[in-house]
């Protein structure tokens, strides 16, 4: 009984849902923050601000699926090319979202 309760264990530590955070680093947080700060100039009306607090909190959680598909072993230049991956989309999306919005 014993075995098959460690095994129920490790499944269920070992599953882990798409949008779930990193609980071993700020990573996501950080990229989330940078792309808010980042966007700063383009919020100029409520649905402006929207549209970033979106991108904002879809970059913070799809930081840690990009980083997982780049196969480097050098964790810091893996960190580095997710983060500006991610700032390139994110900023593209931005500006393209709110150009259409605005016009």
């Amino acid at each position: 009984m014993g075995n098959k309760e460690n095994e129920i264990k490790q499944s269920a530590q070992t599953k882990k849902s798409w949008w779930r955070l990193d609980p071993r680093g700020l990573g996501g947080l950080i990229v989330a923050g940078a792309v808010w700060y980042y966007s700063e100039q383009f919020r100029r009306t409520m649905i402006d601000g929207f549209i970033v607090l979106v991108v904002a909190i879809a970059a913070g959680f799809f930081y840690y699926r990009l980083k997982q598909k780049i196969k480097i072993k050098n964790e810091g230049v893996k960190v580095i090319m997710s983060f500006i991956i991610i700032e390139i989309i994110a900023s593209v999306l931005i500006g393209f979202l709110i150009g259409i919005v605005d016009h």
